[in-house]
């Protein structure tokens, strides 16, 4: 991977981005907002007709992604341009380029708009932006574990949920007063956070460990594992299951939300690392890296339905679905 984010060690630490849950879809999702890393661009894959319809040119080796509450926006993060594109997916255009130091990887949106928090992977800190006379701008920055990676944010917008890749850690942050609350030690190298508030519990991709923490929010510890396959980059949720995109072993673990135990192992194609979630329709989307598409999962019967080709290196860290 020709990328800040190499292959798991940077990647499969710097694989693994985020993610909070996306926001609900008042329907179906009708599009993919793929960051298409080697091809250096975003690209959009009508749900319907499983095809690319449209690509809008990012540069800097696009990966991290998250969408506005109104899913109207998509921020991009640029690894290898040092900073955070703004798209208007509407029109295909880029609105802004705001400059970030560091490996800005990860990046989530707070639901109910204004902020966006992007992780600076070669840095222990999250950056803040938020929305001045209408544009997005530089606001500070929040100090938390080595290696910062996926963000969750809770619903109301109160809580930040950093998996640090290189301290075992996730960090709780207050997003008011920008601080670090608490620490919680999870498993080896986490990378992907995805947090259920509804349930109380967060998930990390323990990617070392070949295994996903389970974390009791209001405890703020973690509660138990859940075997994978190897390297495991992000987590999605789907009708009291968990599903997991396994870097090395080609494929995604299914496993149950109450009793934490694997239900399958499902093949997708190589190297596969973002994940998301349609519970209108019930399935999920993977983006294989190593092979150039998405695979689509029905998330019942646990089988492939059908493959969408994209272009070179799709990796769409994050929230990625509207």
């Amino acid at each position: 991977m020709s990328r800040i984010t190499p292959r798991p060690a940077l990647a499969a630490g710097l694989a693994a981005m985020i993610l909070s849950l996306a926001p609900a879809q008042a329907g179906p999702a009708r599009e993919a907002i793929v960051t298409v890393q080697l091809a250096n661009a975003v690209e959009v894959v009508d749900l319907a007709a499983n095809r690319v319809v449209r690509r809008i040119p990012v540069d800097g080796a696009p990966a991290g992604i998250a969408l506005s509450p109104d899913r109207r926006r998509a921020y991009v993060t640029r690894p290898e341009g040092h900073g955070l594109a703004v798209l208007d997916l509407d029109a295909g255009t880029i609105l802004a380029e705001i400059p970030l130091p560091g490996g800005p990887l990860g990046v989530a949106a707070d639901p109910r708009g204004g902020t966006v928090y992007v992780a600076d992977w070669y840095g222990s800190r999250v950056f803040v932006l938020t929305e001045r006379n209408g544009t997005l701008a530089a606001d500070g920055e929040i100090a938390v574990g080595q290696s910062p990676s996926g963000i969750a944010v809770s619903p109301d917008g109160a809580t930040l949920y950093v998996a640090n890749r290189e301290a075992d850690t996730v960090s709780v942050v207050d997003a008011a007063s920008r601080k670090e609350t608490r620490v919680i030690p999870v498993g080896g190298h986490p990378f992907g956070v995805t947090l259920d508030a509804a349930a109380g519990r967060a998930y990390t991709a323990n990617v070392t460990g070949d295994d996903v923490s389970v974390i009791d929010v209001a405890a703020g510890k973690e509660v138990g594992r859940v075997p994978t396959g190897r390297r495991p980059y992000v987590v999605a949720l789907l009708n009291g299951r968990g599903f997991v995109t396994n870097q090395y072993a080609d494929s995604v673990t299914a496993f149950d939300l109450t009793t934490l135990k694997p239900l399958a192992e499902i093949d997708v194609g190589d190297h596969p690392e973002g994940i998301a979630a349609d519970a209108a329709t019930g399935r999920l989307y993977v983006a294989d890296w190593g092979d150039n598409r998405l695979t689509v999962i029905d998330g019942a019967s646990l089988k492939v339905v059908a493959q969408v080709a994209t272009g070179n290196g799709p990796r769409a860290f994050g929230d990625f679905l509207r």
